[in-house]
């Protein structure tokens, strides 16, 4: 068995490879998607987004916070009242320059108020609590930037993808992010299984098969264990 001469110095990263585990179905469902995939839903707004504009933002959609311990005792209602509304008000000047960008689809890590998803739900089909370890395989999938702050939202940090949809399963909910243009070189590969310990015994054996992979596009040659070479 050889591998193509045009793959010869090529280098599997496996770290390219994103395998999402997700329990119940059967190993019949395990799907490998051109994309993107997550275990989660859509937080409130709209499940289904055509010609996505994309943004991977790591700030937090709510007001600032003091950067030491401290804390304020209001007494008055009218003051509780002020303090709430300026909170408001503050979120909403961040989801109008949002918005300004022409952004549909945001991938929230892991900090988001609920408040700020009530606000944003009829204009974005947002994806929240996104794991940091994540971040830089999306971004690579997405082959956009990660945005730190409101100041650095600009439309040369997004991509776009043809589909974002919410797609229902029979135990859960997923998203899932396919046509992404200027797609960089990763994949995804979805897995289920009925029980926990067949679902992590699948995983290993689709990694041992990377691995194969691996190797053999690194040394374009397969030595066949066992008796293949006598029966041969």
């Amino acid at each position: 068995m050889a591998v193509p001469a045009e793959l010869s110095d090529q280098i599997v990263h496996l770290l390219d490879i994103k395998i999402v585990k997700k329990l119940g179905g059967t190993d019949d469902d395990i799907e490998l998607l051109k994309g993107l995939i997550f275990v989660s839903h859509a937080a409130g707004g709209p499940t289904r987004m055509e010609n996505a504009k994309i943004a991977v933002i790591q700030f937090q959609i709510s007001p600032p916070k003091t950067d030491i311990e401290q804390s304020i005792v209001v007494s008055d209602y009218t003051q509780m009242d002020r303090i709430l509304k300026e909170e408001r008000n503050y979120i909403l000047d961040m989801i109008k320059k949002i918005k300004a960008t022409g952004c549909n689809v945001l991938l929230i890590q892991r900090s988001i108020l609920r408040d700020a998803v009530t606000d944003l739900s009829p204009h974005y089909l947002v994806i929240k609590d996104v794991d940091r370890d994540d971040i830089e395989f999306i971004t690579k999938t997405l082959n956009c930037l990660p945005i730190a702050s409101i100041e650095h939202f600009r439309a040369e940090k997004f991509d776009f993808a043809d589909l974002v949809e919410e797609v229902s399963l029979e135990d859960g909910k997923i998203v899932k992010i396919t046509g992404v243009k200027d797609m960089g070189k990763t994949t995804s590969v979805f897995v289920r299984c009925l029980n926990q310990l067949v679902l992590d015994e699948a995983e290993r054996s689709l990694h041992d098969a990377l691995c194969v992979v691996r190797c053999l596009v690194s040394k374009r040659f397969l030595i066949a264990g066992g008796w293949a070479l006598r029966l041969s």
